[in-house]
């Protein structure tokens, strides 16, 4: 009645029009804040929202199926960004750990799921079908069913509210299945498709110029003499020894080979033993042995810098570290110097 007395359908307030349009919603200072008390975003529902990660409202999607265990407790810094649900739903929470791990929980007022790790396995379907070879060792789980022989006889009149179990009679694929499950998981970072790895897709340029690179290398004109290679007709080679080539492989310019060793450049050797080159020694070394070489003083003119004595030196001083403290300090210590 109210309808058709006052029918209000065609006002509309300023405050609606400016809700809808988010008119004075300014945006964020940063990303990342907690936005699980604001509303929820409709223009990013429609895919048109302009203010990304600054944006004051909630952008919901419909893939997060899992409540993010760091929100609750208020340290999850990605925002929006977050692959998990920042929303506090107990059909959505994770696992809890300590049932799944010890399959036991003392907390009265756990938030995460209790669920049974028998539950979670999945049934054989070579068991369902009939039989399965790995017997109890199956990985999977083996649900004893009563078989309807009216469905193996080929016709169950009771149909999908039989009592019995209906086998299905096609192959199953498990193998097929996970791998393809774990080809979904594998994300290409170049092109954003599922299914493939980055140096395995057709859309990436460094393995397209690699592959014309090696294409341009396989086809070689005729007439152009490559290094290593050598004509067809080539007159027979010289015995003796000569100097390398720039055309001959493993071999450094400078060095003396032989004919044989000519022969066999048009073919990749995989290790040829050449000897080390002498390199002129460090001159630590070369001090060294100066050092070695240079004549020693008497040990009657060695002076120790410790107790002032002659005859030994301070590494073989019997008098101790502190014998330089003493007032019987040798008659030499004035004189005594640093002995090298």
């Amino acid at each position: 009645m109210e309808a058709v007395v006052a029918n209000v359908d065609h006002i509309k307030f300023d405050i609606e029009v400016a809700l809808e349009q988010q008119l004075g919603a300014e945006p964020l200072p940063f990303s990342g804040m907690d936005k699980s008390t604001a509303a929820i975003c409709v223009f990013f529902i429609d895919g048109s929202c302009t203010k990304g990660s600054l944006c004051p409202f909630r952008h919901v999607r419909g893939d997060r199926t899992i409540v993010c265990k760091h929100w609750l407790r208020g340290l999850c810094k990605k925002g929006d960004q977050c692959e998990f649900l920042h929303e506090f739903d107990m059909t959505k929470m994770p696992e809890c750990y300590f049932y799944t791990r010890f399959n036991a929980c003392h907390n009265k007022e756990c938030p995460f799921l209790h669920i049974d790790p028998e539950s979670k396995v999945r049934p054989c379907p070579w068991y369902d079908r009939g039989f399965c070879r790995h017997g109890p060792n199956c990985r999977h789980r083996h649900v004893r069913k009563v078989l309807c022989m009216n469905y193996v006889a080929g016709f169950c009149p009771d149909g999908t509210e039989c009592k019995f179990i209906h086998a299905p009679f096609e192959l199953p694929q498990v193998d097929e299945l996970a791998k393809n499950a774990r080809k979904a998981g594998i994300i290409c970072h170049i092109c954003g498709e599922a299914g493939h790895k980055s140096y395995q897709c057709p859309k990436n340029t460094d393995l397209m110029d690699t592959s014309d690179s090696n294409r341009r290398q396989e086809e070689v004109p005729e007439g152009i003499k490559m290094p290593g290679r050598e004509p067809e007709n080539a007159p027979p080679p010289q015995k003796g020894f000569y100097p390398a080539r720039p055309g001959d492989m493993h071999v450094r310019p400078g060095q003396y080979i032989s004919s044989d060793q000519s022969a066999m450049g048009h073919q990749y050797q995989p290790y040829q033993f050449h000897p080390r080159p002498m390199f002129p020694k460090p001159h630590r070394e070369q001090n060294k042995e100066r050092d070695e070489n240079a004549p020693r003083r008497n040990i009657e003119d060695v002076v120790c810098y410790k107790c002032g004595y002659k005859g030994h030196y301070a590494n073989k001083c019997n008098k101790g570290h502190l014998a330089f403290l003493s007032h019987k300090a040798g008659p030499n210590t004035r004189d005594a110097g640093r002995n090298t």
